[in-house]
């Protein structure tokens, strides 16, 4: 079978290691050819994709792969929908995989699309104005999940929505868990001026945006605060991430809090570090104390799954899918009063969560990438 993969999402927009999709892509992308089948892969590459990230994703490839490089001009709509599904066809693709849920609207072969979230469905106010995405959500991705062969829903939670959202989908939807990679080393610098290590550090990582939910975590931060004083002086809040929208409230409850206890902490009991690269989210994962992840809503949750691979417990809102994806390893979260009771149990007793930092790694193995690859290529196997 020769496996056309849509690679659009192998990188950021710049050519960069990126994140959500784009990690989602590369990690399977290079879990699949690792992977020794009868089949043919053909990638359709970004153009600003560079040779030294090619290399990389092809390091260890065991089965037949074909680059598939664009020479077509920059008409988005044009390129995007007409002229590619031409070459693949030309190409003689025997279906079609999208790691990111949409197939262009002149393709017509078969086709296999990973669903990773249908919040913007349900809860349209979590997100940004759609500007230029409108046309996807409104048109490309329900024209994708209707007319693919087979769905790959990343989590149960993503699959019942999905099929609550477009109940015609229910026969031809499976369930292929993400999986996650923790680095052989991770970084042991102790001298960093960026992550100044000389307290315990309570750790939030992802964009900064209204569905995360972290003025919950950070009013649960001043509330420990309050009532464990002195850990003004030893504790920190670290949120790393970059400044997705929304952003205003959780700007301004960073100022009062760090406003509040400034006679203790003049340089603030919370730091917003900003975009940290790949090398720096696992440093300050296997450092943290406790990772935070208050999000309203996710289709997967894979930064839960990362903190629990390094032995990090997890503190979290009750999320279906981060429920179903750490089970009982992570400590589920209603309100502030029980966030800043977990927060002390992780920070002040650590003894007592070392068996949730125990199980939670020894859960987090049963989620890998090699998994996933072999559980989609079945999935496509089967069309």
């Amino acid at each position: 079978m020769r496996i056309l993969i849509d690679g659009e999402t192998l990188c950021d927009a710049s050519g960069g290691v990126g994140a959500g999709i784009e990690h989602y892509t590369w990690e399977l992308v290079s879990a699949l050819v690792r992977e020794k089948t009868p089949h043919t892969f053909l990638i359709s590459v970004p153009s600003v994709l560079t040779d030294q990230r090619l290399r990389l994703l092809l390091d260890g490839a065991q089965s037949d792969v074909q680059l598939v490089r664009s020479f077509l001009p920059r008409l988005p709509f044009l390129s995007r929908h007409v002229l590619s599904p031409l070459h693949w066809k030309a190409m003689r693709a025997d279906v079609l995989f999208s790691p990111f849920g949409q197939i262009p609207l002149m393709w017509f072969g078969k086709s296999v699309i990973a669903i990773h979230d249908v919040s913007i469905y349900e809860h349209p106010e979590w997100f940004a104005s759609l500007g230029n995405q409108d046309f996807s959500t409104r048109i490309v991705v329900p024209k994708s999940i209707e007319r693919a062969d087979r769905l790959i829903a990343v989590s149960e939670t993503t699959a019942e929505r999905l099929v609550r959202l477009f109940p015609n989908v229910s026969d031809k939807t499976a369930v292929v868990y993400e999986g996650v990679r923790t680095p052989k080393d991770i970084s042991d610098d102790k001298t960093s001026k960026r992550f100044p290590f000389d307290r315990d550090m309570v750790l939030f990582l992802g964009t900064i945006e209204p569905r995360k939910n972290l003025p919950f975590a950070i009013e649960a931060f001043d509330a420990f605060l309050r009532q464990h004083t002195e850990c003004a002086t030893s504790v920190r809040f670290v949120i790393a991430g970059r400044q997705g929208w929304g952003t205003e409230e959780v700007n301004r409850l960073v100022e009062e809090v760090n406003h509040v206890w400034s006679d203790l902490e003049p340089k603030g009991v919370i730091h917003l570090l900003g975009a940290v690269t790949e090398e720096e989210k696992w440093t300050l994962l296997s450092r943290a104390n406790v990772f935070v992840f208050p999000s309203l809503d996710e289709g997967f949750g894979l930064p839960v799954l990362e903190a629990m691979s390094v032995g990090t417990p997890v503190i979290a809102s009750k999320a279906d899918a981060i429920a179903e994806v750490g089970g009982d390893t992570v400590m589920m979260v209603e309100d502030v009063e029980s966030f800043a009771l977990a927060l002390a149990q992780c920070v002040l007793l650590p003894e007592g969560v070392a068996m949730l930092r125990k199980d939670g790694y020894i859960r987090s193995k049963e989620f890998t990438w090699e998994r996933t690859a072999q559980e989609t290529i079945r999935v496509m196997e089967s069309i």
